[in-house]
């Protein structure tokens, strides 16, 4: 059994593995205008993109989680990504693991919760999934699938169609596999698992808006689940932001339906700008 800790510590090491090998595969030339860019501090991935004006791209994933961390600390992280550029980023506070008085630092250099305050860091093990009917065919992804599946993927997270080569590259990425969901022969969904040994990742999904409502993003998740079981993945991880007020979390209802159980509550700290 393994403690809260160490399930923590597990959640945020697999994804930032996934996010540096997605960093990792951006053609060149758009890597270099974006100025992407993975360092590490103090056991801490930081994300950099600072021609990319969203957080997501901008972020400090582990601080605190991998081993105690000192004021001197926060100050290196503060500093590598002034010395990028971009003042939007978020710094990832874990309660669990992180320090108790890493809050009060943070507030201290002007860093303040944003609206989206928090995201549940999502875990299973690989017992079968449920199964899920939905109208469409689920699959994984075939040769020459590459760009409709980024171009989804582009459209619902609200990227520009010039990350799409990006998202297509992780198809021919050895620790990645794609996956599809189609409407007729439209592609209308698309998700990604990343693999690394025994663990396995899921994000990087996204169902077409005028496809959404009949469990495309559930089935998606559970195929996914079930490639990784097959590959002999012990623990999966995924991620998810918390709804604020009542608003609807599908996303994180279907991690729920398909297994998974909630770690923690990640908090997000946003820098000043």
């Amino acid at each position: 059994m393994r403690t809260p800790l160490e399930e923590a510590r597990f959640v945020d090491s697999i994804e930032a593995a996934a996010f540096e090998d997605f960093y990792a595969v951006a053609p060149g030339d758009l890597a270099r205008a974006l100025g992407l860019k993975v360092s590490e501090i103090a056991g801490a991935t930081l994300l950099h993109a600072p021609r990319v004006p969203q957080s997501m791209f901008n972020r400090a994933i582990g601080f605190g989680v991998d081993r105690q961390v000192t004021e001197s600390d926060l100050d290196a992280v503060v500093g590598a990504f002034s010395a990028i550029g971009y003042p939007g980023y978020w710094i990832h506070y874990n309660p669990i693991a992180a320090p108790a008085e890493l809050p009060r630092w943070l507030e201290a250099r002007g860093f303040s919760i944003p609206h989206r305050r928090s995201w549940a860091k999502m875990l299973r093990g690989n017992d079968a999934p449920p199964e899920v009917d939905v109208p469409f065919e689920v699959r994984a992804g075939r040769p020459g699938e590459e760009g409709a599946l980024a171009q989804v993927v582009c459209s619902a997270f609200g990227m520009p169609p010039s990350f799409a080569p990006w998202v297509a590259a992780l198809s021919r990425r050895p620790r990645w596999r794609a996956f599809a969901a189609l409407n007729d022969k439209q592609v209308i969904g698309a998700g990604y698992l990343y693999i690394d040994g025994p663990a396995a990742w899921l994000g990087i999904a996204g169902v077409l808006s005028e496809a959404r409502g009949h469990n495309a993003h559930r089935a998606l998740m559970s195929i996914r689940i079930r490639e990784a079981i097959a590959a002999g993945c012990t623990r999966i991880a995924t991620e998810t932001g918390e709804p604020v007020g009542d608003e609807p979390n599908p996303s994180l209802a279907n991690m729920r339906y398909c297994g998974f159980r909630q770690v923690c509550s990640r908090i997000n700290y946003a820098a000043k700008t």
